[in-house]
């Protein structure tokens, strides 16, 4: 079966062209960015000041602070991004970058590409010095068939 390549790349431009984006991976309100880098005066007012989410979350909403679909930013959704910046900041942290929930960016020796300093190594049997000689009982791959074989042979009998 033969397609017609002009007309399939014509095709796919008008789709791509009417496709929605996809809102997942994008900023949407940007209460999430504003909360990650507002993170620990959030943590201080709660547990230091006494504040309740639903109070502080009432005032982030005062000042224009909303959720996904435009509707004041509740104590609920607060909470919830509160915990996703903190269990995302442990999982960083847990993979070697040191940096609490309100530094976002990464450090310059996190950058992407760089090299591990692993060094790759034969195990010790596999490694043998330069100027050694080869064993001189050197077995066959038919002896050690017939060995391998003869070690299981009482599971093969004839019946």
């Amino acid at each position: 079966m033969k397609i017609d390549l002009k007309r399939l790349r014509s095709d796919v431009k008008r789709l791509k062209a009417d496709r929605v984006d996809s809102p997942i991976g994008k900023i949407k309100t940007g209460a999430t960015e504003i909360i990650r880098r507002h993170f620990d005066e959030l943590e201080r007012m709660h547990h230091e000041d006494g504040a309740s989410w639903t109070e502080i979350a009432a005032g982030l909403a005062a000042q224009g602070v909303t959720q996904g679909d435009g509707q004041p930013l509740t104590g609920r959704r607060l909470t919830a991004l509160m915990h996703n910046i903190r269990v995302r900041a442990e999982k960083l942290r847990s993979k070697g970058a040191v940096r609490r929930p309100s530094e976002h960016l990464p450090n310059p020796s996190q950058k992407l590409g760089r090299r591990s300093r692993k060094m790759v190594s034969l195990a010790p049997e596999m490694s043998r010095e330069r100027d050694a000689q080869l064993p001189d009982q050197v077995i066959s791959e038919e002896e050690i068939r017939r060995t391998e074989l003869s070690k299981h042979a009482h599971l093969l009998r004839k019946r």
